[in-house]
């Protein structure tokens, strides 16, 4: 594991840092910084992690010639750690240094690549992080570093690592505490800035390590701690598209101003409490917009509450009305509280909202709301081995199914064939999908008593259809770890359109009639530069919209050309 490093093992990093170096600056307090919100950040513990956990690259299609990449580290990883990132981002480049001081007093050494200096690599020599009573000097010095370093994408590690063992009081985790330390302060930093001009439209991503943090040489790489979609469309009573994204630590919402569009308009929704970037999104039969997401509070002495939270848009471009804390599968446990996973809410045809989230047991737990109102307790629904990226559908009665990616393949809970109440079985029959890990599945109706379930598989890379019958097809897909799907009839007939982002960001389509799933269908690329799954509705004049949250924190969206035959998207629009 990383550790604070001695004398000798600080001359040799010093040492190797030096082969990289063009010429040194003397240490300088950071003076007036012009925002730049184009930038991709990773904030990290150690060196290592930039490359191994949240990523970094300076060919990644977000760090393009127009965008700057900074990578700060905060703090000292194993002998020579700095000079094998500088190495591994520069490629062999020299690099400057220079010295900086923090808001905070914080030392900063400050390398930019001399063949291209939009790209940074700074280290805070500090201590160890991770010690609770160093949570607010942390907090102040990630502060200080948004506001040195603006930027438009976020990336860090992970806040709440899953336990590998459970004593019954104590939870032992793979994952090094300097991860988790760091993480917490960032999603503070985010939260007390929330408010702040440019902080409007942050994308966060938090990264989760596959392996320990000693052996960074075969470790995988990191993958997204919270799974699944960050973007919305939905198409209100009277007909106008409502998109919603979780930035900024918040809700963004944009709204056509008539139906069909051009023109949208955009805010931050008000009264929003800091909330992870985490957004569930699904809509009632009268067309409310139920929003799900979860806030995660630090707790006294260690630990955190994490809980899911629940809002209701009742009107399009209305005000949201006051979200609503709906507690924790695990309670208000301190450790197990912080493993809840990602919720997804699924409206049934009565018009009550269900939630699904992964617990502490690696199970799914659930939460309904009845026609009054009121809400009903959890109920551990079991299963093992789940993962984050549930997938919540409704069946042709309109009654709701969830699916579950775990480490077997994925579990299915139902309603029993011949059951007129309302309660959910699982399945004995696992789907034979072995999800990629961070990776979320999407699921629809295809016929009598019949799903269809869509996701990635980790031992092709490919796209799978499996049905609830049985069949199960290789559709194929671009490389993304996602899919969302919108179904709609083209020239006439019934068609399953799938979205994906491709590595390189780009928004991919692929259409297919309903229930019969192609092998290796045909996807075309767009445009549409997106930073998690795309989105797609239907607008009021039967034309598929589809919609990707760009690195700067906006909304793009393009517009199927029905003048044309099949589907085929006009120019993206910047909102």
């Amino acid at each position: 594991m990383s550790r604070g490093r001695t004398q000798g093992e600080r001359r040799s990093a010093d040492r190797g840092r030096r082969r990289t170096l063009r010429r040194t600056d003397a240490g300088r307090s950071a003076g007036p910084v012009t925002a730049d919100r184009s930038r991709v950040l990773h904030l990290v513990a150690h060196p290592a992690d930039a490359l191994t956990v949240t990523r970094a690259d300076v060919q990644d299609p977000l760090a393009d010639p127009g965008r700057s990449l900074t990578v700060v580290s905060l703090a000292p990883g194993g002998p020579d750690a700095a000079a094998h990132l500088l190495d591994a981002l520069g490629r062999g480049e020299p690099w400057h240094r220079r010295g900086e001081r923090l808001a905070d007093g914080t030392a900063l050494e400050v390398h930019t690549l001399a063949s291209a200096p939009r790209v940074e690599v700074c280290f805070a020599d500090a201590a160890e992080v991770s010690r609770p009573e160093a949570a607010a000097e942390l907090t102040g010095r990630v502060l200080a570093l948004l506001e040195r370093f603006p930027a438009s994408v976020l990336r860090t590690t992970d806040p709440d690592p899953g336990h590998v063992a459970w004593d019954g009081e104590t939870a032992t985790h793979v994952d090094h505490p300097e991860h988790a330390a760091v993480a917490q302060a960032a999603l503070e930093a985010v939260r007390l800035r929330a408010g702040a001009a440019d902080a409007t439209g942050l994308v966060v991503e938090c990264f989760r390590a596959t392996g320990a943090c000693d052996a960074p040489a075969t470790r995988a790489l990191g993958v997204p701690r919270y799974a699944g979609r960050r973007l919305w469309l939905t198409r209100g009573a009277d007909g106008r598209l409502t998109a919603y994204a979780a930035v900024g630590g918040g809700v963004a919402r944009w709204t056509e101003t008539e139906p069909g569009g051009p023109g949208w308009t955009v805010e931050q929704l008000p009264g929003t409490p800091s909330l992870l970037p985490v957004l569930s999104v699904a809509q009632s039969p009268e067309g409310w917009v139920h929003l799900v997401s979860l806030r995660r509070t630090p707790a006294r002495g260690g630990g955190a509450r994490v809980e899911v939270m629940h809002a209701v848009q009742y009107q399009t471009g209305r005000p949201v009305g006051q979200w609503r804390s709906l507690g924790s599968p695990n309670g208000d446990h301190p450790v197990k509280s912080r493993e809840v996973g990602v919720p997804c809410v699924i409206v049934d045809a009565e018009g009550s909202p269900h939630l699904f989230a992964r617990n502490f047991g690696r199970g799914v737990s659930s939460r309904t709301q009845a026609r009054n109102g009121s809400w009903g307790p959890w109920v551990d629904r079991g299963g093992a081995g789940v993962t984050d990226g549930l997938a919540a559908v409704l069946d042709e009665q309109g009654r709701p199914e969830v699916y579950a990616p775990s480490e077997e393949g994925v579990i299915r809970w139902h309603r029993a064939p011949d059951s007129a109440g309302t309660d959910l079985v699982r399945s004995p029959h696992l789907l034979p999908l072995l999800p990629v890990p961070g990776s979320s599945l999407a699921a629809q109706p295809t016929g009598p008593r019949r799903v269809t379930v869509y996701g990635s598989d980790l031992r092709d890379g490919a796209l799978w259809a499996l049905r609830t019958d049985g069949v199960t097809t290789r559709i194929g897909g671009v490389g993304g770890a996602g899919t969302t799907l919108v179904r709609h009839a083209i020239d006439g007939y019934d068609c399953t359109v799938l979205l994906q982002r491709a590595p390189d960001g780009e928004t991919a389509v692929a259409a297919f009639a309903t229930d019969h799933e192609p092998v290796d269908v045909w996807w075309e690329r767009t445009g549409g530069q997106g930073v998690r799954e795309p989105a797609a509705a239907v607008d009021a004049y039967g034309r598929i919209v589809v919609a990707s949250l760009d690195p700067d924190g906006r909304l793009r969206v393009a517009r199927q050309d029905t003048a044309v035959p099949g589907l085929l998207l006009g120019r993206w629009m910047t909102v």
